[in-house]
């Protein structure tokens, strides 16, 4: 303690010094228009650029990841083909590669959907709030807009909420405020709703199951139709856990998502062209009395 106050009687004139210029700057910055504005922009300049250093260095070292993702999705679209029944064609048309139209049969009838892909690089990303989100380094100059789901080489990651030129934020489906009802491929179930549990990044809970519903651990969770935003058939992760609760008319169903977030580098963000028509059908005044439910987030 002596040794701490001989220093600062030694050094007491300089540290008065510094102490009065962190003062004034302070104050420059706190009451001059132009030096708080320069100040500012020079420092979220600064801030993106570390960013983008680190999502490079990132993406080079996790390179060998990055193209085993690749191989696996790939691998995916060849194999949606074969285990879709409703799904008889993948890539009928492709323009540039951008966009491409799948043929779906429903109740007989075939009907085109068609999804505009736009690829991004994820430059932020939270795992470990309640409410987490992502940042892109692409915007509404290259086509990204509110409300289009957002898809990893894995799967499901999240929705777009918000854009700038060059940039947008997406709502993680690490997020209090997400929720979707999925698909149980095995049992061909669209039921329940798909929440985060707000701790493990890796893990997100099914509500609202039956437990008369033969569900097991290690099937298949894709998204369904039912979603206005995310393309049907998509993977979201797999059933982990489940425990059937004799007290709960409800199971309590565990899901492992395919998608490592910690891991989050590259992903696709989609729209379907008819999302307007449907949106439009869905506010129409004869359906949302007898609703009263929105889809915004799913």
């Amino acid at each position: 303690m002596w040794v701490i106050y001989q220093w600062i009687k030694k050094n007491s004139y300089p540290l008065l010094a510094f102490s009065l210029f962190l003062f004034s700057f302070n104050q420059i910055l706190q009451y001059q228009i132009y030096q708080h504005s320069f100040y500012f922009n020079t420092s979220i300049s600064f801030i993106r650029s570390i960013d983008e250093w680190r999502t490079n260095f990132t993406s080079f070292v996790n390179l060998k990841t990055e193209n085993e993702k690749l191989r696996n999705e790939n691998l995916f679209l060849r194999n949606s083909i074969s285990y879709s029944d409703s799904l008889i064609g993948l890539y009928d048309q492709i323009k540039g590669d951008t966009s491409y139209v799948d043929t779906l049969t429903s109740l007989g009838k075939t009907r085109k959907i068609s999804y505009d892909y736009v690829s991004a690089k994820v430059i932020r990303n939270s795992t470990n709030r309640p409410d987490n989100y992502f940042y892109l380094d692409k915007g509404s100059v290259h086509g990204i807009k509110e409300q289009m789901a957002v898809m990893g080489p894995e799967g499901v990651v999240g929705v777009i909420i918000q854009t700038t030129k060059h940039y947008a934020v997406g709502m993680s489906v690490l997020n209090s405020k997400f929720e979707t009802t999925p698909l149980l491929k095995r049992l061909g179930l669209r039921e329940g709703v798909l929440k985060w549990n707000g701790s493990d990044s890796r893990i997100m809970n099914l509500d609202e199951i039956s437990r008369t519903e033969k569900v097991k651990a290690g099937d298949l969770v894709l998204t369904s139709n039912y979603s206005s935003i995310f393309p049907p058939y998509q993977p979201i992760g797999k059933v982990k856990k489940v425990n059937t609760n004799t007290s709960s008319q409800f199971s309590e169903i565990e899901v492992e998502l395919s998608t490592n977030f910690n891991k989050l580098n590259t992903v696709y963000c989609v729209s379907t062209r008819f999302k307007n028509e449907m949106d439009s059908l869905q506010n129409s005044p004869l359906i949302s009395p007898v609703s009263g439910k929105s889809d915004k987030n799913r």
